[in-house]
């Protein structure tokens, strides 16, 4: 016979609801606290990845502002590098440039000039003097024999006669026409050459080819003479007025010392004999006497005779 279960004392019944509750309470912290858990975990991973992410793009962002910085450094390093290097060029092309006495605009610091620069004499000659001389040149060339009163001497003068047409153009008027500026000269005798040019070359892109092209014309000129060695005078280019000149972007006096050192460094090489008009025409500022010249350029009768004054009171004694 089976033996009949015990049926529980209320004391047990009330422990063993407390146990019930009690369980029912740790499940239910457990599953509520669970929850926690997983949304703290997953919380935590998703603000990880969120730093993980902001990281990445501050990286990247501060990897571009770095290369900004790195490329700005460089720029600026560049543009100082340039700017130094302009302004090294610009401080070795001064030093290298002659410096002139801006009332003469001769070179002020090259003693062996003075050899080729013609000095004046205490007696002026007269115009006998250039009874055996030929003047050739361009139109202030041209205007100095029809203003300054010179009364002998032979003439063989073209408006825009330059070293670059001087072979090529018959710009000379004859009784038989238009002939080359060589042509001319055949016919002519003379033993003193008085030359200008260069006014018209004052836009030369290469002045050093100023100085080679005036060799030449002087060369072939002086096989026409009849000395067999005349005497070579080579007038200096004259000063103009910037005030009153059209083309300043090529007739100004910075292009006239430039082509006036190439005059010179020939007449050096040469053993020819440099006048220097800007002497008695030179405003003493580096430019041409104002209200000389009505265009700048072409000296008045009154600055003509000054320049053939001058051309009497600068020779070489005994020639």
């Amino acid at each position: 016979m089976a033996q009949k279960k015990k049926r529980p004392t209320a004391k047990e019944r009330r422990n063993g609801f407390i146990i019930n509750v009690l369980t029912l309470i740790v499940l239910i912290l457990l599953v509520f606290e669970g929850k926690s858990l997983i949304s703290l975990f997953s919380s935590q991973t998703i603000q990880e990845r969120i730093k993980s992410e902001e990281s990445e793009v501050f990286a990247g962002a501060n990897l571009t502002e770095a290369q900004s910085e790195v490329q700005t450094e460089a720029g600026s390093e560049k543009q100082t590098d340039a700017s130094s290097a302009q302004s090294e060029a610009s401080t070795e092309a001064q030093t290298d440039a002659v410096v002139t006495d801006l009332a003469t605009g001769l070179p002020n610091d090259d003693a062996s000039y003075l050899d080729v620069v013609v000095p004046a004499q205490e007696t002026p000659v007269d115009d006998s003097y250039f009874e055996d001389a030929v003047f050739i040149g361009d139109s202030r060339m041209q205007g100095f024999r029809n203003l300054s009163g010179i009364t002998k001497g032979s003439f063989v003068t073209a408006v825009g006669m330059e070293l670059e047409n001087f072979y090529t153009d018959d710009q000379i008027a004859t009784a038989n026409g238009n002939v080359k500026v060589l042509d001319a000269l055949k016919n002519l005798n003379f033993s003193k050459i008085y030359m200008m040019l260069g006014t018209n070359e004052l836009g030369a892109y290469d002045m050093s080819q100023v100085g080679d092209s005036y060799r030449q014309v002087l060369n072939d000129i002086k096989q026409l003479s009849s000395s067999p060695n005349p005497i070579v005078y080579v007038y200096s280019v004259i000063y103009v007025d910037e005030s009153l000149v059209t083309t300043g972007d090529y007739v100004n006096n910075a292009n006239v010392d430039a082509v006036n050192e190439e005059i010179l460094k020939m007449c050096r090489e040469e053993g020819y004999h440099y006048i220097n008009l800007n002497e008695v025409l030179s405003n003493g500022s580096h430019g041409l006497i104002s209200g000389s010249a009505e265009d700048g350029i072409h000296l008045n009768a009154e600055y003509c005779k000054d320049w053939l004054n001058y051309t009497k009171t600068h020779y070489i004694p005994g020639v």
